[in-house]
C-alpha cells in the first residue's frame, strides 16, 4: 500500500549519505526505496551497481 501512496503523491526523499561533494543517496520515508543520482542529475534506483559506481568515485575523488 505504501508504494502506491508513491506513485499518486510522490516519494518523500532523505538524505542518506553525503559523503563527497558528487554523490548522493536518498530513501523513501514512506516505501523505504533508495535512490541515487546518475551522471547526468536523475533520480535512478539504487542498485548494486549504482552502490559501487559511488563507492568508487567517492574514493577517486578524495585522492
Amino acid at each position: 500500500m505504501k508504494i502506491f501512496s508513491c506513485k499518486i503523491t510522490g516519494h518523500n526523499l532523505n538524505e542518506l549519505t553525503n559523503n563527497a561533494l558528487y554523490v548522493k543517496e536518498y530513501e523513501c520515508a514512506k516505501c523505504k526505496q533508495q535512490f541515487t543520482t546518475d551522471g547526468y542529475g536523475r533520480l535512478v534506483k539504487l542498485t548494486r551497481y549504482w552502490k559501487e559506481n559511488n563507492k568508487y568515485f567517492a574514493t577517486f575523488i578524495k585522492s
